[in-house]
Parts: structure tokens; C-alpha cells; sequence
């Protein structure tokens, strides 16, 4: 059997998974412009009517689902070979290379030193595409064994997570999934569980705009407000008392009607202040 090394730079799974990657890192580390540059390259390269957004569509769907029954597996296994031959390869090739061009400008070579989970999932199921497209220059043998195993991947039990601050469904499934994990391994035993609230909501939710999530803000500030007012009280040094009513009055003046990273990195502030002033 023909081997052949994976070049993961044109996978398109672990791309897309690093961009997601590098924009919740961006998020929680309040650097605006690492998350709005994955977000940007996201948004152009992934849009409906790219040959990659197809393509990706058509990955995830060999990755993510659990199926149950194995001649669902093969069925599955058999639309998507038919797909995978509609898409325009030439296109497909060009695009990538753009997206690829992109990254490293954007990013640097780094980027691709990211720790990829199920590497080898994902190096199977695009070296798998590229054969079904490329069926002439093929081996026979390596199309038969990777099918093989994308079938045992399609009926490997997956892990469910649960994100209970998900309420739009109209997110993207993989999105969620890779952000929260990412965010759990990384950054939950560092952040207090009212920070792990708030950007859960912002970077998973796409309703922040939502009455529900201005009013978590507000009853922060009123919280924030309440707790520098009581320890205005026990406070007997004037200098202190007076750069405490400035604070105030800056929470104040916060807005929770225009939402940005800025903004939210001011309210996980708000919360790390209130655990310090309940701390006293």
C-alpha cells in the first residue's frame, strides 16, 4: 500500500478548528485583535459559497455524528464519496491556498504548532477526500482501508457536552464544541464561575444583544455598586473614599447596550473587584 505523509496546513478540519482555537485564546486573553483576525478569516473564507465551506460541511459530517448502525455508516460513507467529487477541486486548491497565505501573514508559522485533538481522525478523513477526488491517481488499497476506518469513526461513541448557556441553535455545533473545550482546559481554574458565566455567553451566544444577558450585566454593576458602598462605609481614609466615588461613578456610566471585547473585558474586571472588595 502506497503511504502518504499528511500535510496538515491543507486539512481543512484542523484549520478551521485552529482559527476557533486562536479566537477564544484572543477572547479570554482580552487581545481584541488575535480574536477579530481568526474572525475575519472565518467569515471570508467560510462563507456558503466557498468550495472550503462545503468541503468542511461535508468533514464534519464524517467526524462529529454518532451513528448507531452500521449500514447507516455505509450509506453515509457512500453520499459523501459523491460529494466530495461535485466539489470543484481546482477551486478548492486555489482557496486554500489563499486561506494558507492568509495565515501565515496573519499569524505566522507558529500558528500550525497548535495541539490538535484526534489528529489522526482528521488526517484520515481528508486524505480519504483528497482519494475520493483524486480516484485515478489513487491506491486502491489505501481508499479501502480509510474507508474502513472513517466507518469506525462515524460508529465510535462520542463524547455529549452540555453547554447550558447555549441557547441559540442556529450556532455552529463545532464551534461550540471546540471553543468550550479549549476554554475548560485552559482557563476555568483561573477565572472565578460568574467570569466563566459571562464569557461563555459572549463568545457561544449569539444573543447577546438579548434582554436576558443585559440584565446579567446590569445586576453586576448594581452588585460592584452595592459592595464598593459598603466598604466605602469601613473605610476611614478620604483618599481612598474619594477615588472609590470616581470608580463608582465610571460603573456607572458603564454601557451595556453597545457590547464589544472592550466592554467585556471591563465587566470580568467588575467581577474580579467584587470578590476582592467581599474578600475584606
Amino acid at each position: 500500500m502506497t503511504k502518504k505523509s499528511h500535510n496538515k496546513k491543507r486539512n481543512v478540519g484542523i484549520l478551521y478548528e485552529l482559527l476557533l482555537s486562536t479566537a477564544a485564546r484572543g477572547m479570554v486573553e482580552s487581545n481584541v485583535k488575535l480574536t477579530k483576525k481568526s474572525q475575519h478569516l472565518i467569515k471570508r473564507f467560510f462563507h456558503s459559497d466557498t468550495e472550503l465551506y462545503k468541503e468542511h460541511r461535508l468533514f464534519k459530517a464524517l467526524i462529529e455524528p454518532q451513528i448507531m448502525d452500521g449500514s447507516l455508516a455505509t450509506k453515509i460513507l457512500g453520499e459523501a464519496k459523491k460529494a466530495a467529487r461535485s466539489h470543484n477541486r481546482d477551486r478548492l486548491d486555489r482557496e486554500k491556498s489563499r486561506l494558507i497565505k492568509e495565515i501565515n501573514h496573519s499569524f505566522g508559522k507558529d500558528f500550525y504548532n497548535q495541539r490538535v485533538d484526534n489528529y489522526v481522525e482528521y488526517a484520515t478523513i481528508q486524505t480519504l477526500l483528497n482519494d475520493w477526488r483524486d480516484w485515478n491517481n489513487a491506491s486502491i488499497d489505501r481508499v479501502m482501508l480509510y474507508e474502513s476506518k472513517v466507518h469506525s469513526i462515524l460508529l465510535k461513541p462520542k463524547k455529549q457536552l452540555r453547554l447550558d448557556e447555549e441557547r441559540d441553535k442556529e450556532v455552529d455545533n463545532l464551534v461550540v464544541k471546540v471553543m468550550t473545550e479549549k476554554f475548560n482546559q485552559k482557563y476555568s481554574s483561573q477565572l472565578t464561575d460568574l467570569q466563566q458565566l459571562l464569557i461563555k455567553e459572549y463568545v457561544f451566544n449569539e444573543n447577546t444583544e438579548g434582554k436576558a444577558f443585559k440584565n446579567v450585566l446590569k445586576r453586576i454593576k448594581e452588585t460592584v455598586l452595592r459592595d464598593l458602598s459598603d466598604y466605602t462605609t469601613d473605610c476611614d481614609n478620604t483618599i481612598v473614599a474619594k477615588k472609590i466615588n470616581e470608580v463608582k461613578e465610571d460603573i456607572r456610566t458603564l454601557d451595556i447596550n453597545t457590547l464589544d471585547d472592550q466592554t467585556m473585558t471591563r465587566f470580568l474586571t467588575l467581577c474580579n473587584l467584587s470578590e476582592e472588595l467581599r474578600r475584606k
